[in-house]
C-alpha cells in the first residue's frame, strides 16, 4: 500500500524539479540574457560614440578595432535597436560570430557579422550582413517590421560606417525567401560580386520583383548594395531580407517616402503559396521589362 504513495511523492518531486528548471530557463532567456546582451552592447556603443558630438557622426572605429580587430564597421538604423558593431571572421570559420559577441564570448544573441567573403576595402559590390532575429527585437529582430509601410517610411535608410568612410544606404527591397529546396527554387540572394553589369542588373531585378514594399529609389549598374539577412518564421528556415543601395556622391540621402507603397503581389517561394494561398506574379525578366518601359526604378549610368 505504501508504493503508490511513494510513487506519487517521486512524481511530485520530479514535476517540481522540472518546473524549477523550466522556470530558470525561461528567466534566463527572457530576462538575464537580454539584460547581459544589452549591457555588453552599451559598453561598446559608449566607446564608439565617446568622441563624437552626436550619433550622426562617424564614431571611433579605430578604438573598437583596438579592442577586437575583427570589428569592421558600425551599422545603425534610426528608430530601431540596430546600433551595433559589425564583425567579420575569416573564411576558415565564417560563422564564428553567429553565437559570439565582440568580446568573443559565447552568447545566443551573437553579433551582426559580415560575410567572410566580402571585402570592405575594395569594396565588394554587395556587402552581406547577418544577424539573429531575437525575441526581444534586438540584433536584426526589427527587420521583420519592414513589411509595414509606415515602419519603412520612418526608416528608409541605413547607416553603415567603416574606417574608410561614413555611408548612407537607401532601401530598395524588403523580401522573404526560402533556404530549403523543398519549398521551391532557391534564390541566390547572397551574391557578393558580379561578372558583368548585366548579371548585376538581373540580380537587382530579382530582388525588386520579390519586394513587399515598392520603394521610390532608383538604381543603376554602377551602384553598390548592402544586404541584411535574418531568420523569419513564415516557413521553416525562412529569411527576411532588406537590401539597400549606397547613396551616391553628391546625392541627398532623403527619400520621398510618400511615393512608397505595398506591392500587391510580390514574388514568393512556391512553398509560401502552398501554405498561404495566392499565385505567383508573371515575371518577364530585366531585359523585357526594360524594353517595355516597365522599370521605373532603373536609371542609366
Amino acid at each position: 500500500m505504501k508504493k503508490p504513495k511513494n510513487l506519487k511523492k517521486i512524481i511530485f518531486v520530479l514535476s517540481a524539479a522540472i518546473f524549477v528548471v523550466s522556470l530558470g530557463i525561461i528567466v534566463n532567456l527572457c530576462f538575464i540574457e537580454p539584460y547581459l546582451n544589452a549591457s555588453t552592447m552599451k559598453e561598446i556603443e559608449d566607446v564608439y560614440y565617446k568622441e563624437a558630438d552626436s550619433e550622426e557622426e562617424t564614431g571611433n572605429l579605430a578604438a573598437l578595432m583596438a579592442i577586437n580587430s575583427d570589428i569592421k564597421g558600425w551599422i545603425k538604423i534610426k528608430g530601431t535597436p540596430i546600433n551595433y558593431p559589425v564583425l567579420q571572421s575569416g573564411p576558415g570559420d565564417p560563422i564564428y560570430y553567429l553565437h559570439r559577441n565582440y568580446k568573443r564570448e559565447k552568447t545566443s544573441f551573437g553579433s551582426v557579422f559580415l560575410d567572410s567573403q566580402c571585402d570592405i576595402e575594395s569594396p565588394s559590390k554587395n556587402l552581406i550582413l547577418y544577424g539573429h532575429n531575437m525575441r526581444d527585437g534586438s540584433m536584426f529582430g526589427h527587420l521583420l517590421r519592414y513589411d509595414d509601410l509606415n515602419f519603412y517610411k520612418e526608416r528608409p535608410t541605413i547607416t553603415f560606417n567603416t574606417l574608410a568612410k561614413r555611408s548612407e544606404w537607401k532601401i530598395i527591397s524588403v523580401f522573404k525567401t526560402n533556404t530549403l529546396e523543398s519549398q521551391g527554387k532557391l534564390f541566390d540572394y547572397l551574391k557578393i560580386d558580379f561578372a558583368s553589369d548585366k548579371e548585376f542588373l538581373d540580380f537587382v531585378y530579382d530582388v525588386k520583383v520579390r519586394s513587399i514594399v515598392d520603394t521610390p529609389v532608383d538604381i543603376g549598374k554602377n551602384d553598390r548594395l548592402i544586404t541584411l539577412s535574418t531568420c523569419s518564421s513564415e516557413l521553416k528556415d525562412f529569411r527576411t531580407v532588406v537590401v539597400a543601395r549606397e547613396v551616391r556622391e553628391g546625392e541627398s540621402p532623403k527619400v520621398d517616402v510618400e511615393k512608397a507603397k505595398i506591392r500587391g503581389n510580390p514574388l514568393m517561394p512556391k512553398g509560401y503559396y502552398s501554405k498561404y494561398g495566392g499565385k505567383a506574379p508573371k515575371v518577364n525578366g530585366f531585359d523585357k521589362d526594360r524594353a517595355e518601359g516597365n522599370l521605373p526604378w532603373y536609371v542609366e549610368q
